[in-house]
């Protein structure tokens, strides 16, 4: 068979090619950029914050850990982590809380840490047994002397009408541990005045007063107090912690206009001693207080 006939037909090719491009996305770790503070002092009952900056790629997550175990969210215990800046807070600190706090913070591929080293809580001073005093006697040795609660070390100082004491010839300053005392040597009537005891430590102070005053034999001398409060108010004296009744003649006792008053007519020697106001309302107690001392 002959071909007569020769037809031409196009050729065409087709090449697919494919190709894959992979481009690999580097996370940056997460680096403290401010880290937490070395030690810390909290204040018992206060609200405590620890908070630390990191940087990194997202996205990036928290978890902090208290002497090496988790801590759990909710409760006294509140987590955040916004704008890089991670927060701890601890609501209501107590003293077992004490210890080594870590912030852990990790992305998909990187995790990094910093330990802080310690958070000491500690407790506000107060005082146990408030300022006393041995009964005063004229030419002998006076006492005032306090108990201390709180975390130690305490800062103890002594004023006299407002102004600081120092141990010396007349006052004899001593502190030891949580009793705080002062000696007034050869005790008279220039003693007489306001005494103050202020303890203080790195997270709080509080101040204990007495009144001291001096009265002669058979004279007539008046102990009083301004009282602040919603009236009524109850008011109530005693001497060396035991209740006065009215029912020596020589004694009278007063409350007007917010002050309180107690007044002896012949001063004895029975009258020397410590006297207590106590004035209460609904809404507290509040207490001044002052020595009494007579010369024969």
């Amino acid at each position: 068979h002959i071909l007569s006939h020769l037809q031409v037909l196009p050729w065409r090719s087709h090449c697919l090619l494919k190709v894959n491009t992979h481009r690999q996305l580097t996370l940056e770790p997460p680096v403290f950029v401010k880290r937490l503070e070395a030690t810390t002092i909290w204040k018992q009952g206060s609200t405590a914050r620890l908070q630390c900056t990191i940087k990194g790629s997202p996205e990036l997550h928290t978890t902090w850990f208290f002497n090496s175990s988790e801590l759990p969210t909710g409760g006294r215990h509140a987590v955040s982590l916004k704008d890089g800046v991670a927060t701890l807070e601890i609501h209501d600190v107590m003293l077992s809380d004490s210890g080594n706090y870590t912030c852990e913070v990790l992305n998909d591929q990187h995790k990094n840490s910093y330990n802080q080293a310690v958070c000491s809580p500690l407790e506000p001073p107060s005082f146990r047994k408030e300022l006393l005093t041995t009964e005063a006697v004229r030419g002998s040795v006076a006492v005032l002397e306090c108990e201390i609660a709180g975390s130690e070390p305490f800062e103890v100082s002594w004023k006299k009408n407002k102004k600081r004491l120092s141990s010396d010839k007349k006052y004899r300053l001593v502190s030891q541990g949580t009793l705080a005392s002062m000696e007034i040597q050869s005790f008279e009537s220039a003693d007489a005045g306001e005494y103050e005891c202020v303890v203080s430590n790195e997270v709080g102070s509080v101040t204990s007063k007495i009144e001291s005053a001096t009265a002669v034999l058979g004279n007539t001398v008046k102990l009083q107090g301004t009282l602040k409060g919603s009236a009524p108010m109850t008011i109530k004296w005693m001497k060396d912690s035991e209740l006065l009744r009215d029912d020596d003649p020589n004694i009278k006792m007063s409350f007007v206009n917010n002050i309180a008053s107690i007044s002896f007519s012949s001063v004895e020697l029975k009258h020397g001693g410590k006297y207590t106001c106590l004035a209460e309302n609904e809404a507290g107690q509040q207490k001044c207080e002052a020595i009494l001392t007579i010369q024969g």
